[in-house]
């Protein structure tokens, strides 16, 4: 969370005010109806999943994986097939998969809109939990065990933000193997209603 939740804050933050007006439309309009931020609340944000698992698309907090091999397996790309035996080291880079521009729209743009309605299909090439984001952690894979937890946390730290805040601009640098520093350089409180 210390390396994540920096770096979803600058992606959200870089993406400007329109976005953040849609957020806290989204946001505020669900936890109205609610009576509160609830499970079923968040479940029914739709934009906030989407600009969660934009973010974890575009820059994901792992982007190194590696493993030994269990058995003989066969890795497909668009254009070639290759062979690996059991016990040689895999090497994965996740965005070579998250930034693919045959299977993203404008691969290097944050879009927090990408994973709304047709788009929920390109969560299968969403690596950044160590597998596709539409399967789940199990003892036999090395997918990340706390994966659910940082999709809630990560809504909910949404949730809170634009409760409270309508707008806000960051300055962004990264920390090598650290994730992003982000400074806030504006915060412009809800409005009263």
């Amino acid at each position: 969370m210390k390396v994540w939740f920096p770096t979803l804050i600058k992606w959200v933050g870089k993406a400007g005010e329109k976005l953040h007006g849609q957020l806290a439309h989204e946001i505020r309009t669900v936890v109205k109806e609610e009576g509160g931020v609830t499970f079923q609340a968040l479940d029914k944000m739709i934009l906030t999943k989407s600009v969660v698992f934009e973010a974890l698309r575009i820059e994901p907090p792992v982007p190194f994986q590696y493993g030994k091999a269990r058995d003989n397996i066969v890795v497909h790309s668009h254009d070639a097939a290759f062979e690996i035996k059991k016990g040689e080291m895999i090497f994965g880079y996740q965005p070579f998969a998250t930034k693919d521009p045959r299977i993203f729209d404008d691969p290097e743009e944050f879009v927090g809109h990408r994973f709304v309605g047709d788009g929920e299909k390109l969560l299968r090439y969403v690596y950044w939990s160590n597998g596709r984001e539409t399967e789940d952690p199990t003892a036999e894979n090395k997918q990340c065990p706390g994966k659910d937890l940082v999709l809630l946390l990560s809504r909910v730290l949404l949730v809170e933000f634009f409760l409270r805040y309508d707008t806000f601009t960051v300055e962004t640098s990264s920390a090598l193997g650290l994730g992003s520093t982000v400074t806030f350089t504006s915060l412009i409180k809800a409005k009263s209603t």
